[in-house]
């Protein structure tokens, strides 16, 4: 059987289910970052088909949803260092209108959470049986996903092949600096800009953020940058697409959707 590799990732490793079981390969790379292969079963999924259903479309492989405005796939789950891995709650797009006119689709964004970690600590708070959850509410779930130091992850695919690493960068500067001075912790965006030092962009170019614990990882096409120690700017970053003004609305709205239904499941 043959699998889809992505860049810089190899089958150097198969993952096991709790029984031993070898049946659902990973593409893991020299940093403990693997993605589960798209043709592999997932035997024990944190999250059901109805929620996964609801999360863009069918990919173009069996175990990914494809982003309907840049028809990028993205995988299910992604796994850093928790098991079970983090799930594919939302995907979306960034876009910018250019001179007011076109928008640009600069790229695609999923968001992932570990699954198991949110619903032991969000369900008790969220989860009312026979009730739906108020847009209040909603916001509300948002800002405590950002606030809690469960695995979570972003995973960015650039669609826009003209854009620069520099505007990319210049453009989360432009949304972290305001953040992370309101935390009193800007030194921290010296050493995250630094990570993007020497890496050229190009459509299709993939940006990997996890946050475990009060650290932020940060790969790029599956070779790791980075890991900064800094509760602030995981929450700073991930404020970016789960706060009052997302840099991706859909990708938010679906997380947000996605997330409810999963805790009342």
């Amino acid at each position: 059987m043959k699998f889809l590799v992505h860049p810089g990732f190899s089958f150097s490793d198969v993952a096991r289910s709790t029984d031993g079981d070898e049946k659902s390969p990973v593409i893991k790379n020299k940093t403990s970052f693997r993605m589960r292969s798209p043709f592999a079963s997932v035997p024990f999924a944190s999250i059901s088909a109805n929620v996964l259903n609801g999360i863009g479309n069918q990919g173009s492989v069996p175990n990914m949803r494809n982003e309907m405005h840049t028809k990028v796939d993205f995988p299910i789950e992604i796994c850093h260092k928790s098991s079970p891995c983090p799930d594919l709650m939302g995907i979306g797009v960034r876009a910018k209108k250019i001179l007011g006119l076109k928008n640009i689709n600069i790229y695609a964004v999923g968001i992932y959470v570990d699954h198991n970690a949110a619903k032991k600590t969000l369900s008790t708070k969220y989860v009312k049986k026979g009730q739906l959850m108020d847009p209040v509410q909603e916001k509300n779930l948002c800002k405590d996903v950002v606030d809690a130091s469960f695995e979570k992850s972003l995973r960015l695919v650039i669609s826009y092949g003209a854009l620069k690493q520099s505007q990319f960068v210049e453009a989360l500067q432009e949304r972290l600096e305001p953040r992370l001075k309101q935390e009193a912790d800007l030194p921290s965006l010296e050493p995250f800009k630094k990570q993007f030092e020497g890496v050229t962009f190009a459509k299709g170019t993939e940006i990997v953020f996890v946050q475990e614990g009060n650290n932020l990882v940060t790969k790029i096409d599956g070779l790791q940058r980075g890991c900064i120690n800094s509760k602030s700017l995981c929450r700073s970053l991930f404020d970016i697409y789960l706060g009052d003004d997302p840099a991706a609305p859909d990708a938010k709205a679906v997380f947000s959707k996605s997330l409810v239904a999963s805790l009342n499941e």
